[in-house]
């Protein structure tokens, strides 16, 4: 008997390597576009299915893919689904939600892919970034989810993809490729790698340049045919810098895409220029952009962005911080994750605990070396940055749930719901950890280091176990770290926030009372329009105790806040002068800076009189 069950051990070992040979290999045919849909073919001769049981093979979209935490079923957008065996006979093929079913070994598959973009769907709605685009001759959004399904088990095989395409298109990709007359030819290492490297096809606009010995490319595609690749560079070009250093000049890649689809808005250019704006604009505004998906997506050596262009410098404000995010996530979860991540489940996807780290972290990440680099000053990180996420994190259920229970559950209601606050909640409990791992280790450590330690031991190819990671966390800082995991992250405790930020001297108040720096217009005696959008607002009344010296009409430049709040406030009894327009003229009217008692909302400064040791953990804190 003993010899029987080792001889069956072995025969379904090999029985199991034959499983695992051969690759999976697509075509796919961008020149015949029918209806939004392209053509796709598999060879699946070159996949070495091996013999099933009962004779049936599965063929899988997935429901989801790592980084979007949201249900998408890509299985929606496939149409036509054939499956043929050796001899070209059609198989028989049941399908169900994101899964067929096919009756026979299969040797080819032939189906065609309908964009997401144009799509009308409103329950799972596939965010832009993660979706696809079908626009024959001019852009394709190849999100691999949306096009190229995968044999179950078979997940780890090696991937080849021909693209079939006008031309004068060009695919960019962190995947390696070469073309050859109107095809291009990509390889990726396994699926999980192929998903983890969207493809664009347009027509080339480009700027590369080395980063921490990796090469970074910039592809752009803009509906209005604007070239926007070397601004976009010159956007982040100091940022980028400031990530290299760092990250201690080496990045875990060899090489990064910057993928931009850039949506023409450039119609709705007078809401954001000053000029006055028709109710009837706001109006066609809101309708044409409600539920547009802009933002990002990342992947390991890649991201996505869809974002508006509405004129001028529009598209490219702000660019640098959603492209510092999402290039941040090299570090989590490309170089540091978890099993759920490592080996994703694309059909019955399993949460990691551990947003915290991924996105909390990443975007904390994002905003500190901005500082550390000399992008930002730290009077600005105060008050612009964490002030605004110590705001937004205030409306998040903390008692209701941990932030560990959210992760793992992201997928499901009610916490779904509860996603954004990773960019909020997460980002300021990123920077509290930071501060309590400096104090416990008298400043030899801080969260920098502990992330680069631990994805020195990981890396992108080792996972590390979702219920042990905090446990290691605390035993490269202080056993009195397990306190903070406890109450903050798997607890329900709200955040710290006054107690620590005093540890580096910044003194906040979740309501202060006390005297302000009087703003010239919303603290005056006048009313002015309710503002929605542009760089204006219009004064309607104006009171007998008004103390600038506007009239009825009065069209007011709009002022940075920081003139009038935090370290950066203006002194009493200094003037400046407002720009006014009135009766079609321009005009500066003086104001002499006054103090008025009032109330402020997370009220953020640094401590006038700090201790020596929070001056030193502060200095810790901003540099590098």
């Amino acid at each position: 008997m003993k010899t029987r069950f080792l001889f069956l051990a072995l025969f379904l070992s090999t029985f199991s390597f034959a499983q695992k040979t051969g690759s999976h290999t697509y075509k796919i045919d961008l020149t015949n576009v029918v209806d939004d849909r392209v053509k796709v073919t598999v060879d699946a001769s070159m996949t070495n299915l091996g013999e099933t049981f009962d004779g049936n093979y599965k063929f899988n979209f997935p429901a989801t893919i790592p980084g979007t935490y949201a249900t998408l079923d890509y299985g929606r957008f496939i149409h036509d689904f054939k499956a043929y065996d050796a001899f070209g006979k059609t198989l028989k093929v049941a399908k169900k939600k994101n899964t067929y079913t096919i009756k026979g070994k299969p040797a080819k598959l032939e189906y065609w892919a309908e964009d997401s973009f144009d799509a009308k769907i409103r329950k799972n709605k596939v965010f832009e970034p993660a979706g696809t685009n079908n626009q024959e001759r001019r852009n394709f959004l190849l999100n691999a989810a949306g096009y190229f399904g995968f044999f179950e088990g078979l997940e780890d095989l090696p991937v080849s993809l021909e693209v079939n395409k006008s031309p004068s298109l060009y695919g960019i990709s962190a995947m390696e490729s070469y073309s050859y007359g109107n095809t291009q030819n990509f390889y990726a290492r396994d699926y999980h790698h192929f998903l983890d490297c969207p493809v664009m096809v347009s027509k080339p606009d480009t700027t590369s340049f080395m980063l921490g010995g990796a090469k970074v490319t910039i592809g752009v595609f803009t509906e209005n045919g604007r070239e926007l690749s070397r601004e976009i560079y010159e956007q982040v070009e100091t940022s980028m810098k400031a990530i290299e250093a760092f990250l201690q000049g080496e990045l875990p890649v060899d090489n990064y895409a910057f993928i931009f689809y850039i949506k023409d808005h450039t119609e709705f250019e007078s809401l954001f220029n000053g000029t006055e704006v028709k109710l009837g604009t706001i109006i066609k505004a809101v309708r044409k952009l409600a539920g547009k998906g802009f933002g990002a997506l990342e992947h390991g050596n890649s991201s996505v962005y869809y974002l508006p262009d509405f004129g001028g410098t529009t598209v490219l404000d702000g660019m640098a911080d959603v492209c510092i995010h999402e290039f941040f996530h090299i570090l989590t979860p490309l170089g540091l994750h978890s099993e759920e991540i490592g080996n994703f489940n694309y059909i019955e996807p399993k949460m990691s605990k551990h947003l915290w780290l991924y996105e909390g972290i990443t975007e904390y990440f994002a905003g500190i070396s901005q500082v550390k680099g000399g992008v930002i000053t730290k009077d600005e990180y105060l008050t612009k940055v964490l002030k605004g996420k110590i705001r937004s994190s205030a409306r998040y259920p903390t008692e209701k749930m941990s932030f560990t229970e959210m992760s793992e559950n992201v997928l499901e209601k009610p916490y779904k719901k509860q996603y954004g606050q990773v960019y909020q909640r997460g980002a300021l409990m990123g920077a509290l950890l930071d501060i309590r791992i400096m104090e416990l280790t008298k400043g030899e450590k801080d969260l920098h280091d502990i992330i680069l330690t631990l994805r020195d031991k990981y890396g992108p190819n080792e996972s590390f176990h979702d219920d042990e990671i905090i446990e290691e966390f605390v035993s490269l800082v202080h056993p009195d770290l397990q306190q903070f995991f406890d109450d903050y992250v798997t607890g329900r405790e709200q955040l710290p926030v006054k107690e620590y930020l005093a540890k580096v001297g910044v003194d906040y108040d979740r309501r202060f009372e006390g005297e302000l720096i009087a703003h010239p217009v919303n603290d005056n005696d006048v009313k002015r329009s309710r503002l929605i959008v542009g760089q204006q607002m219009t004064i309607k009344k104006v009171g007998k105790d008004d103390f600038v010296g506007f009239q009825k009409g009065d069209k007011v430049s709009i002022l940075d806040d920081k003139l009038f709040d935090g370290p950066e406030a203006l002194d009493p009894g200094e003037t400046i002068e407002l720009t006014v327009m009135r009766d079609g003229n321009e005009i500066k009217l003086p104001y002499t800076v006054r103090t008025v008692e009032g109330s402020k909302s997370h009220y953020i400064r640094e401590a006038k009189d700090m201790s020596t040791k929070a001056a030193t953990l502060q200095l810790l804190w901003f540099s590098n």
